[in-house]
């Protein structure tokens, strides 16, 4: 696109230098990732302003800037640089993205959920690619007011089928991410107590995801899970059909068999059989979210060899790593009341020849019930079998309370400020032949832990 015609399309200001003629090639907000040839678009954020890195920007060769019209050094940047000047550039970016998902002919299914929408947009792109060359999905967890549009900004022109993650933590940013993304299909893989802190009851996160079809004006097909009554319940109330997925109710989508293999499960949909190498049983209701995605596109699998699908997990998300005789179970993530419950659930069920160690980590943006699910989280411990549980971040304490509570034996428990200490004191806790689960939200850093345990194994 030429910044002449940017200009026009966000209502922005060109202050032209080497002609209003040139031209960039993408878009980038994070003056460390952005190519030669990009616009860099400089936001004003929670933590950064991104008028402060146009320079870093401008070195690493971008094409020209996006920055705000109250920019004090927009003339003399003009000097060296294309400039479109705008009100507001995070509003800008919004409207770039509207305009380019408007002429895009790809079909796009829009994924959400409590739990899961990541590693089930990996499924969707992985299904899609062996019926749709042209495929593509968002990529990372681009998937809020920032991301989402950067994720359309990098879709393909020529892209016929599209797996886009919507992400949202409060009233109202679904309907507006809707508008942005435009989904023909939207996929709700279940609904929890996820943003609290945000989004007061679980029936509130219900209905903020279903926004994805209360908030377009044309016909979206609705997907969720028949597995969750309450998303049923309130899907219930605002259209009449919808296409459903299950592995417990009747539904539209249903597996045949589930078998447990050395590194996840054989699972059979339609007379198809996929190989999940994920970890627990929620793995299997990405995928099913994934095939009726696919399915509802009108694409379908006679020709496809099915179980040659790499259906390979994001990181953090389920996966299984071995370090120096350590078998770990990395699914640090992200955590909730409910992916934690699904995930020690799992865990109770993953076969083991030496010790099972818990490594679990604050369930974040829960507000005001932060320290009942914390202390139910430890009430849930004493239904688990294991070894011993490490517990990581400001509401270890709460956790360790409910554990006691119910009756664990405190010898079992040992509790860390955050995970750097745990990182430091993990080594004398776990040994070789151990297995280890690892939960918790992504703001605790769990990941410093697993970085240590093969140095602990490689001494043990």
């Amino acid at each position: 696109m030429s910044f002449e015609e940017l200009a026009t399309q966000v209502q922005g200001q060109l202050m032209p230098a080497g002609g209003i003629l040139q031209k960039f090639r993408g878009v980038a907000i994070d003056s460390r990732t952005i190519q030669p040839g990009e616009l860099f678009i400089a936001i004003r954020g929670q933590r950064q302003d991104g008028h402060n890195f146009i320079n870093q920007a401008l070195e690493r060769g971008a094409a020209g800037v996006m920055t705000e019209a109250v920019f004090e050094q927009n003339r003399i940047l003009s000097e060296r640089a294309v400039v479109i000047a705008v009100q507001n550039t995070h509003e800008a970016m919004i409207r770039l993205a509207q305009s380019y998902r408007t002429k895009c002919a790809a079909k796009i299914i829009g994924i959400t959920g409590s739990n899961g929408k990541t590693t089930t947009k990996e499924f969707t792109y992985a299904l899609l690619c062996t019926v749709e060359p042209n495929s593509y999905r968002s990529p990372g967890n681009l998937n809020n007011l920032f991301g989402a549009p950067l994720a359309l900004l990098g879709m393909p022109p020529a892209t016929q089928a599209a797996a886009i993650e919507m992400g949202i933590s409060s009233k109202g940013e679904m309907t507006r991410l809707t508008k942005i993304v435009q989904p023909d299909v939207a996929v709700i893989t279940n609904v929890g107590p996820s943003h609290l802190e945000f989004l007061s009851t679980v029936e509130d996160v219900a209905r903020a995801k279903l926004e994805m079809v209360t908030a377009t004006e044309t016909e979206t097909k609705l997907i969720i899970n028949a597995d969750d009554e309450l998303l049923v319940r309130e899907a219930q109330k605002v259209k009449k059909d919808f296409v459903t997925f299950a592995m417990d109710r009747e539904c539209d989508f249903k597996p045949e068999n589930i078998a447990t293999t050395a590194n996840g499960s054989a699972v059979t949909i339609d007379g198809h059989i996929f190989l999940v190498n994920l970890f627990g049983r929620h793995p299997v209701y990405n995928l099913l979210a994934a095939y009726a995605a696919c399915r509802t596109l009108g694409y379908g699998f006679h020709d496809v060899d099915t179980a040659g699908i790499n259906l390979a997990p994001a990181p953090m998300r389920g996966e299984m790593l071995e370090k120096s005789g350590v078998r770990i179970i990395n699914d640090a993530y992200n955590a909730n009341p409910e992916s934690i419950r699904a995930g020690l659930e799992a865990f109770q069920n993953t076969p083991s020849q030496g010790r099972r160690i818990l490594i679990i980590g604050d369930m974040l943006e829960l507000g005001q019930r932060s320290e009942k699910y914390h202390r139910e989280l430890g009430n849930s411990l004493a239904l688990q079998e294991f070894s011993f549980a490490i517990i990581v971040g400001d509401w270890s304490r709460a956790v360790i309370e409910g554990a006691r509570q119910a009756g664990v034996s405190v010898n079992k428990l040992r509790s860390f400020k955050n995970a750097a200490e745990a990182a430091i004191g993990v080594g004398e806790l776990i040994k070789a032949g151990d297995v280890v689960y690892v939960k918790g939200s992504r703001g605790v850093e769990l990941e410093k832990i697993i970085e240590k345990i093969g140095e602990a194994g490689e001494r043990n």
